[in-house]
């Protein structure tokens, strides 16, 4: 069956058809057009996958080398920290998790909240692609930002004011921000403070926004000035022209280009309903310039 590209109406993202990620892709080009859609429309949806962890690690490297993720509770299993668990679900026991726990509580805050996965480390990822095995029977969609988009639409004045400013983005501010105890020092030490340009120039020479809840001031900023505005940029990113709402069905794989976008997922009964979703993570290609 051949693959095939089909674009959404809103200006990105697109479902990809025809390629069967349980069978390893040994041919070059069906691996190019998958990943040339991912550069051009930023977002991409696969429907109907069902595959092994193993598989999931070994596709999500034809694009480069993932991220090993640091605290071994949200891993897939025990032996696979390059698989992130996204999920209110206990791996062990199977239950859903106590919504109070901090660990939990933390991580849904953080997941729940528009942000841009791992700008919290000095080589950002690249990729993201994130699998559903379970979904609650409503809500839990995850949304999408176009930063791209959202830079172009500014206005002139406004790029001059952000060209040159650089943003502290800390993993551990959601903790603080929502007064919660701090994670356990080896994953801190782990993890510190990066700085990275608030304006992002792309490979292709395109410019976007790297915002997030990771990021958290503005170097040479008053703290209250800063926060203003990363949190009016951030408002003016996920305007709805700028956004895409995915309604996750079993079997659904989305890969997103972590260069150029933002997400959050959005609300669903957390001490009722089990949404078991997994993230393999593709390393960045080196610092934010």
């Amino acid at each position: 069956m051949p693959i095939t590209i089909h674009p959404f109406e809103i200006g990105f993202g697109a479902e990809v058809r025809g390629l069967d990620l349980s069978n390893p892709v040994y041919d070059r080009a069906a691996f190019e057009a998958w990943r040339a859609a991912w550069e051009k429309h930023r977002v991409l949806v696969l429907h109907g996958q069902f595959f092994t962890d193993r598989q999931h690690i070994e596709f999500s490297e034809w694009f480069g080398p993932l991220e090993d993720f640091p605290d071994p509770k949200d891993w897939a299993a025990d032996d696979l920290s390059k698989i992130l668990r996204v999920s209110n679900v206990d791996r062990r026991s199977d239950a859903i998790k106590d919504v109070d726990e901090p660990g939990h509580k933390s991580f849904t805050l953080g997941t729940s909240d528009w942000h841009t996965d791992s700008t919290y480390l000095k080589n950002p990822s690249k990729a993201s692609l994130l699998y559903a095995r379970e979904v609650p029977p409503s809500g839990g969609d995850t949304m999408f930002a176009n930063m791209e988009a959202a830079y172009m639409a500014l206005p002139e004045k406004k790029k001059r004011e952000i060209a040159d400013l650089i943003v502290v983005h800390d993993f551990h501010w959601t903790r603080r921000r929502f007064g919660l105890p701090p994670r356990p020092p080896e994953v801190q030490a782990k993890t510190p403070a990066v700085q990275h340009p608030l304006v992002r120039t792309l490979p292709s020479g395109a410019k976007c926004l790297l915002l997030g809840s990771h990021a958290c001031t503005i170097v040479g900023m008053e703290e209250a000035d800063a926060r203003k505005m990363l949190d009016e940029l951030t408002e003016w990113a996920i305007q709805p022209q700028f956004t895409y709402r995915h309604k996750w069905a079993v079997g659904d794989l989305v890969m997103w280009d972590n260069r150029c976008t933002m997400h959050r997922a959005m609300p669903y009964e957390l001490a009722n309903a089990r949404r078991v979703l997994q993230r393999t993570t593709v390393v960045g290609d080196g610092p934010v310039v």
